[in-house]
């Protein structure tokens, strides 16, 4: 089993205050043009969630059962079995219940941030469980 917290904007501060420059801009851009207050929170609330990965905590699980991914209230658990493909990048490895890429991947599919974690573990740990499928 092996258990880590990824949160990229702890480590990069610089990405962070840019994020938080764009969502900014965005949402008065947003009040401005269309003056409406509650579009530029619809705006705010979208773009900080789009940007969730990169600016929340994520706590990952890998055990013999599968992979577990819990952020803020949300958790997302893939058992091994519906696990087919394995793609490795360098901060991070997809996981998809597909042989081959797909479209849904990014939704069906789950994206394991290495930050914070023995990257070398992990891998070892993905391909040896996703592989034996």
């Amino acid at each position: 089993m092996i258990a880590w917290t990824s949160h990229p904007a702890k480590r990069r501060p610089k990405d962070a205050m840019l994020a938080a420059f764009v969502i900014t801009l965005a949402t008065y851009a947003v009040l401005v043009s269309m003056r409406s207050a509650w579009l530029a929170a619809m705006c705010a609330v979208l773009l900080v969630l789009a940007a969730a990965p990169f600016l929340f905590r994520t706590h990952y699980r890998i055990d013999d059962e599968g992979i577990r991914a819990r952020r803020g209230f949300v958790t997302r658990a893939r058992p091994w079995a519906q696990l087919r493909r394995l793609e490795v990048g360098t901060r991070a490895a997809l996981v998809s219940p597909y042989k081959q890429a797909r479209w849904l991947d990014r939704y069906r599919g789950m994206t394991i941030y290495f930050d914070g974690s023995d990257r070398c573990a992990v891998v070892r740990l993905l391909e040896k469980n996703v592989a034996a499928r």
